[in-house]
């Protein structure tokens, strides 16, 4: 198993857990893009259950990219101090997590 994968999967998880049990299930719904169903399953789900889950070799969800937005991210200069690049990491998710997938 590849523990990158694992971390990214359990942060995804826990991520959405943790919105759908702050009463903001709708937000979950549209930024990381669960169903009715999903937000169910993970309302009753334990932490066990999750990291089971997360240890797939697969990803345990979809990433929705703006192809569009992710190619002008990549090729804006970039600042080699972390800060600068953990905000834009920030910046880009908002911006990719309001602009439906292009068919």
């Amino acid at each position: 198993m590849d523990e990158n994968l694992y971390k990214l999967n359990l942060d995804y998880l826990i991520v959405a857990q943790s919105l759908i049990f702050s009463e903001s299930e709708q937000k979950a719904m549209f930024c990381l893009g669960l169903t009715a169903d999903a937000v169910s399953l993970l309302r009753k789900m334990p932490l066990e259950r999750l990291k089971s889950l997360a240890r797939s070799d697969c990803l345990t969800f979809i990433p929705r990219f703006n192809p569009h937005k992710w190619s002008e991210f990549l090729n804006t200069p970039k600042a080699e101090v972390p800060d600068v690049l953990d905000a834009r990491a920030i910046d880009l998710l908002m911006l990719l997590s309001a602009h439906p997938p292009e068919s």
